[in-house]
């Protein structure tokens, strides 16, 4: 009895070393094949077994390295990419390479639309210009960004991004290079005529237009007409049109509020004589910048490099302020993946690692680029920023930090772009016709949007 019970105690410590030894043999296991990203737990308990196997699940969709990303992007822009940019992101993903076929800003609209009527291939990434935007989105055919495999976090961005930028309420591009806008200024003029260089009290001595606008009729009458606030008043519509807090339509319906009050500023201007009759984008335009006839100009984050300072060489003759009412929106571009794309998953990393990244965000910053990575800012050294026009006015900080808190952007469609040209018209008109008021004006915008889109409900 004693050898048969001895028999059945040993037989049970055998039955329990095996099952020790299979669970460890499973745990080797688990460990081996999340070696490449995760390490595995050191305890060997049923509870940290069940959660390590939670995580493998979890992680398996990213668990490539990034020399497993292979292949070629291929990318619609009117622009060589970054080339700061694009280095480190070829030295973080080598095995990816980026195609670009240029093609004009204005251009991508309508190869879009023949590509897809002929049934053609899509490319990868396309870059979209502002001006253009609501017409390439409204096609429907970019990728939800906020869904899997992309995941997009729309809080990395600013706050005024996340409606710019999606349709039916998702992201379907993200935004590369900051537009953020602020109005620059001539110091020398500012001093004489407006009783200080000095962005901050210039703020607070102008905080809203009318206030500018009765000081700007002094210094007409004080310059005897030779110095005037803005060049023309397509400058003045740059402005106050992006500052409006409710967008021109509803769908179809034209909000006559809201564009009756852009009108009667544009009227007010025109009527005190403190503005111009130059065209923006000019040769009379551009000349403006290095002359000394008016005190302001708009300015888009990216006017000093390319605009102010490709007209006027003199070093530290400009100033940079909030403007009366708050910042705006002038420009920019973004990307977006076409739903046909070939190759999605290179697609993103190209436009996570550009725009959604730190890393990204430094190289852009190279590039004479700011990004829309928010976090990036969080950083003084960062958001420091100087031009030679400028002086040594840190007009990263005035950009970045105190005119994108008072900056906002509003949604538009298709109908914004008719609602443009007949501005375009009413702008004209305005600058000629003195006796052109804002019943005249208003009534000439039905019209003209009457005359190309009949379906645009006006009340």
């Amino acid at each position: 009895m004693l050898n048969v019970r001895w028999m059945k105690q040993l037989c049970m410590v055998l039955a329990i070393v095996m099952v020790v030894s299979l669970l460890a043999a499973c745990g080797n296991g688990n460990s081996a094949n999340s070696s490449k990203e995760t390490s595995a737990p050191t305890s060997d308990t049923p509870s940290n077994k069940a959660d390590t196997a939670k995580d493998e699940v979890a992680a398996e969709p990213n668990a490539k390295s990034n020399e497993e990303y292979k292949g070629e992007i291929v990318l619609w822009s009117w622009e060589p990419e970054h080339p700061t940019a694009l280095k480190a992101f070829h030295e973080k993903y080598p095995n990816i390479k980026l195609k670009v076929v240029n093609n004009g800003a204005g251009d991508i609209l309508t190869k879009l639309q023949t590509t897809i009527s002929s049934g053609g291939e899509l490319p990868d990434v396309i870059r979209i210009e502002r001006d253009s935007k609501v017409r390439i989105f409204d096609m429907d055919i970019f990728e939800n960004l906020e869904e899997a495999p992309y995941s997009a976090d729309a809080s990395l961005l600013f706050d005024f991004d996340r409606e710019t930028f999606s349709k039916d309420g998702h992201l379907i591009a993200i935004p590369d290079d900051m537009s953020i806008s602020g109005l620059a200024y001539i110091k020398d003029l500012a001093k004489e005529y407006l009783g200080s260089d000095n962005p901050e009290e210039l703020e607070a001595m102008y905080p809203d237009w009318n206030s500018l606008i009765e000081k700007g009729k002094e210094v007409v009458q004080k310059s005897n007409g030779e110095v005037k606030l803005f060049p023309g008043l397509g400058d003045v519509h740059t402005i106050i049109r992006a500052q409006r807090k409710e967008p021109y339509f509803d769908g179809d319906k034209l909000n006559i509020s809201a564009l009756t009050e852009t009108i009667k500023s544009l009227v007010a201007f025109r009527d005190s004589g403190t503005v111009d009759k130059l065209d923006q984008w000019t040769p009379a335009w551009n000349a403006s910048f290095g002359q000394s006839k008016y005190i302001f100009a708009i300015s888009p984050i990216w006017m000093p490099q390319y605009v102010i300072g490709a007209n006027d060489k003199a070093e530290g003759r400009w100033g940079l302020m909030v403007p009366p009412a708050g910042g705006y929106i002038k420009g920019g571009s973004s990307h977006a993946i076409p739903k046909g794309a070939k190759n999605k998953e290179l697609a993103w990393k190209w436009i996570e690692f550009s725009s959604l990244t730190q890393e990204g965000a430094d190289s852009l910053k190279a590039d004479g680029v700011f990004t829309h990575f928010k976090q990036a800012y969080d950083n003084p050294e960062f958001a420091k920023w100087t031009w030679p026009n400028f002086g040594s006015q840190d007009i990263g900080e005035k950009y970045f930090v105190d005119i994108a808190a008072v900056t906002s952007d509003v949604s538009e469609n298709v109908n914004d772009i008719i609602l443009g040209d007949a501005m375009g018209i009413v702008l004209q008109t305005l600058t000629k016709d003195k006796s052109f008021g804002v019943d005249q004006a208003l009534e000439r915008v039905k019209k003209e949007i009457k005359a190309k889109e009949p379906k645009i409900i006006i009340e």
